[in-house]
């Protein structure tokens, strides 16, 4: 991208002044491809709250019209434009999309996209969309590997996505664009920094990375493999630009254990995401070394036993690993599936076992299943809350509805986390080293800070706006 004659273009419909919701248009010689295609939470939350959502019975009319989603013909399924009467039928306008990884602001409006639209992404990720697909009800905001045309006619076998997958190191050529996808360390696996070649540029893209997690030498392998490459522009993100501070999972993992040592005789809940798989092993080998058994969910279960068999070299522990139990809640209706899978497993536990070796466990609780704590019926104990603290109104209350739990319940809690983003020391060691003429911040809600760590080669952008 040396000038305005230049071949290739960049054009950004998300990821510009917020966090996530990546949209980055490359285009070059004609062919067109998007860097992720994701949801951005900024948007919806100015309309939706977490249950809410846009009405099925006008497609993709109520995104479009609200602005979460950008105004391009040619990339959407036709079943969704028709339901909001745009019933012509339009040419395909994207090659491709190439995703960095599994999170929602970087993948979930690929659901959105038309089905002849071909979509790249590692070999883990696909694992995991298609392991977190399994688990919920369809949703037209969350089908990315296959879905139903709407309305749905239940005798019609979903559309399966043309989803090529990829590892590091692999070379993706689409047209005169060569891609290479290089791992890096995030709060999920399976995440990828991109190396792109185009005609007369090479781009570099960071997805989402850090340095202070299990594998940061991941994050150092791309960052050496970029340098290598002397990029015209780097797109970085910059979620955490404007923390000098920095955590790291080594801390997670020795602050918990001090305090599973301290609280010994008492219950323990772990507040985490599952889909975070270094923090599971966090917890896992804490739980470990303080003779404690892991309980997870049936849904944590299934996404580790996927995760394993997907990728053996991750080391991830078995299910049925003396350490780890599957928590089995209370329900008035247990699905086939779900049966079968707690009659496979000898280590399932329920409230009364948990009430009874309350000191032998730490049980995985989050905001949504608070209700468990009717039924262990704890006296006193410990509530690690490892997420991040709630940055909107919405976590806001949600996070005093939790206070309200644990208040009740005589449960003390104790914050314990660390980003899967890199701090604004890391980003300075991260751009420095691999040295792009051009640094276009993405991913973050303070673009500003850019010029003052990085001066005259940062170029701060508006979205939709062609570069």
């Amino acid at each position: 991208m040396s000038s305005r004659s230049s071949e290739t273009k960049l054009t950004l419909y998300g990821g510009v002044d917020e966090i996530g919701g990546n949209k980055i248009l490359l285009e070059d010689k004609g062919t067109r491809i998007f860097l992720d295609f994701g949801k951005s939470f900024a948007k919806r939350s100015k309309y939706y709250d977490g249950l809410s959502k846009p009405r099925l019975v006008n497609g993709i009319g109520d995104l479009i019209e609200l602005g979460i989603i950008p105004e391009i013909k040619g990339i959407y399924r036709q079943d969704l434009l028709d339901l909001c009467g745009r019933t012509s039928k339009e040419d395909r306008f994207a090659d491709a999309v190439v995703l960095s990884h599994a999170h929602a602001d970087h993948s979930d409006y690929v659901s959105l996209l038309r089905e002849d639209i071909p979509i790249w992404m590692g070999n883990v990720t696909k694992t995991i969309l298609e392991s977190i697909e399994d688990e919920r009800n369809s949703d037209i905001e969350f089908e990315i590997t296959k879905f139903k045309k709407r309305p749905i006619n239940k005798r019609e076998v979903p559309i399966q996505r043309k989803i090529t997958t990829f590892r590091t190191g692999d070379q993706i050529d689409i047209d005169s664009i060569s891609i290479t996808p290089v791992h890096v360390d995030h709060s999920i696996p399976g995440c990828y920094g991109l190396i792109i070649r185009a005609s007369d540029s090479t781009i570099i893209y960071t997805g989402d990375l850090r340095l202070h997690g299990n594998k940061g030498e991941l994050t150092r392998d791309f960052m050496k493999e970029a340098a290598d490459e002397k990029p015209d522009v780097m797109l970085c993100e910059g979620t955490r630009i404007d923390e000098a501070m920095q955590s790291s999972e080594r801390g997670v993992f020795d602050a918990c254990k001090f305090l599973l040592e301290q609280a010994k005789n008492s219950l323990v809940f772990a507040d985490y995401s599952y889909k975070d798989i270094d923090r599971f092993t966090t917890f896992y080998k804490v739980a470990k070394e303080t003779h404690r058994k892991l309980l997870i969910g049936i849904r944590a279960a299934r996404y580790l036993d996927a995760l394993k068999a997907a990728d053996p070299t991750m080391g991830l522990p078995s299910v049925s690993d003396e350490s780890i139990g599957i928590y089995r809640p209370r329900e008035v209706h247990t699905s086939k599936v779900d049966e079968e899978f707690y009659r496979e497993h000898t280590n399932v536990w329920n409230h009364s076992d948990v009430k009874q070796k309350e000191s032998q466990v730490i049980t995985s609780m989050s905001s949504y299943s608070a209700d468990e704590l009717i039924d262990i019926r704890p006296t006193r104990g410990l509530y690690i809350q490892s997420t991040s603290e709630p940055f909107t109104e919405e976590g806001l209350l949600d996070e005093e509805r939790t206070r309200r739990w644990l208040e009740k319940y005589g449960l003390k809690k104790v914050h314990c986390h660390c980003s899967g983003h890199a701090s604004g020391i890391e980003l300075v060691n991260i751009v420095n080293v691999i040295d792009p003429k051009v640094v276009i911040p993405i991913h973050t809600e303070s673009p500003d800070l850019f010029p003052i760590f990085f001066g005259a080669k940062v170029k701060i952008v508006k979205e939709s706006i062609e570069l």
